[in-house]
């Protein structure tokens, strides 16, 4: 799963710069855009991948995830 998500972000990245340094307005808007996109599930994807697992400490939960990619 992380490989899949690595590979997802660096495609995002390279199309995102290619089409930053295109010379037309619509198409460095949406380099812009994707590079933010892969900008924002870099930070997510630092917090690990965790499925069904609150965000803060719980007694009755076995274990939690890292908040501070969600702030």
């Amino acid at each position: 799963m992380e490989i899949l998500v690595a590979t997802a972000i660096g495609f995002m990245t390279a199309a995102g710069v290619y089409l930053t340094l295109r010379k037309r307005t619509f198409a460095v808007v949406l380099g812009m855009t994707m590079l933010s996109y892969a900008t924002n599930l870099f930070l997510f994807s630092t917090g690990r991948l965790v499925i069904d697992r609150p965000p803060v400490l719980n007694n009755a939960a076995l274990g939690y995830t890292d908040p501070l990619p969600q702030a």
